[in-house]
């Protein structure tokens, strides 16, 4: 596969400062304050690089990991390719495990995980997944990993065939093992998920799963150690071990309502009237795909039907969105790539690149964070034209 050629972007963003305009009555209205350091869009676009068929990206130790129609690249922050696989039997999805040594790939056609080492993309393993049907996103999660020793971590996969998240556990000796599931789709809890799509591990190693039914549009929060208490409804065999549901923050109300675990349109506290479905509002969503976390604990959504990325705080609070139509339509994959801010005992992570996939497009895009435009170049983004 040939090495795209990066298509360089002007970087535009709004600056502005706190106004006070005057008003009738004697009053002050207040413009609003803008997000990050001076720019009304915190993250700029910056680079445009081709790619016949983009499919998944995430970052792991500033590097990327691109997975595309039959091949596994990694490649630097310019899009440069560093190390590339190729003859892959049609693969569908990628992750990164938790010590940054592996990198776990979906392949379709094969039925199987294949995991790579991060270094140079030798091939360490595989395993063949009975009854996985189809997979459109990968995670891994150490979280209840001491209940099997010599464990490294468990791999989630997202099935929205099967409708199921599946859990296997994993180690040197021998890969993949099945250990239950994460989530079901036939029920209406938050507990539940219909369409499982991304995934990504939060700041206190909750797994966070995107769910892209047209009448849910969440991303949920689970504590996602296994329930050794969870059975079978049908059955009763103690087999599931399904995750519970985990709250952003604390609840308004007891029992807390939908919205206590979910990002996106949910069920607030005593609200009964509540109709699901896209929406393009703040903190809402329209198909949300794919979700990332930098080292700061934000969680970045691709708000692929609105054409957009939203960012939250850890506590799942709305932080700010960027990007439109022309600049990102229909992001399905995203990764950040953190750098280290500020100094000493203040030293914070900080996504300075957002990279999004664009299958439709045939490219990957990169966004800077203005703060980081401000760091590199020692003044603001220009003002748009």
């Amino acid at each position: 596969m040939k090495t795209p050629n990066a298509v360089r972007i002007p970087v535009l963003a709004c600056c502005a400062l706190l106004v006070l305009l005057p008003a009738g009555c004697g009053e002050k209205i207040a413009v609003p304050q803008p997000k990050g350091l001076f720019s009304v869009s915190a993250y700029i676009l910056d680079e445009v690089y081709p790619d016949d068929s983009p499919l998944q990206v995430t970052a792991s130790q500033g590097s990327l990991f691109v997975l595309t129609d039959g091949a596994l690249a990694k490649r630097d922050q310019q899009y440069g390719l560093i190390h590339e696989v190729a003859g892959l039997a049609g693969p569908t999805a990628l992750c990164v495990g938790d010590l940054r040594e592996l990198v776990f790939v979906w392949e379709q056609d094969a039925g199987q995980v294949s995991w790579f080492s991060t270094t140079d993309l030798t091939l360490m393993g595989s395993t063949v997944l009975e009854g996985v049907l189809s997979v459109t996103a990968m995670a891994t999660n150490p979280t209840g990993i001491d209940q099997e020793p010599g464990a490294r971590t468990f791999v989630y996969l997202s099935d929205p065939e099967a409708g199921v998240v599946h859990r296997y556990v994993f180690d040197d000796f021998n890969g993949l093992s099945p250990y239950g599931i994460l989530a079901r789709s036939d029920g209406d809890a938050a507990r539940f998920v219909h369409i499982p799509m991304g995934m990504a591990t939060d700041s206190e190693d909750s797994l966070l799963v995107c769910d892209a039914d047209p009448d849910r549009n969440w991303v949920i929060r689970f504590v996602s150690e296994p329930d050794l208490d969870d059975v079978t409804p049908e059955t009763g065999d103690q087999d599931p071990w399904r995750g519970h549901a985990a709250l952003f923050h604390d609840p308004t109300c007891v029992p807390p309502a939908a919205a206590d675990y979910v990002l996106g349109d949910a069920a607030a506290c005593g609200q009964s009237d509540w109709v699901g479905g896209p929406s393009d509002a703040q903190g809402e969503f329209s198909l949300p795909l794919a979700v990332a976390v930098d080292g700061a604990g934000r969680i970045f959504v691709a708000d692929s039907g609105n054409d957009r990325i939203q960012v939250f705080a850890p506590d799942g609070d709305f932080d700010l969105l960027f990007g439109d139509l022309e600049q990102s339509p229909r992001p399905t994959s995203l990764a950040v790539v953190d750098v280290r801010i500020g100094g000493g005992a203040d030293e914070v992570n900080h996504a300075a690149y957002v990279f999004l996939v664009h299958p439709d497009e045939g490219e990957v895009r990169k966004f800077i964070s203005s703060e980081h435009y401000i760091y590199l170049n020692q003044e603001p983004p220009p003002p748009p034209n």
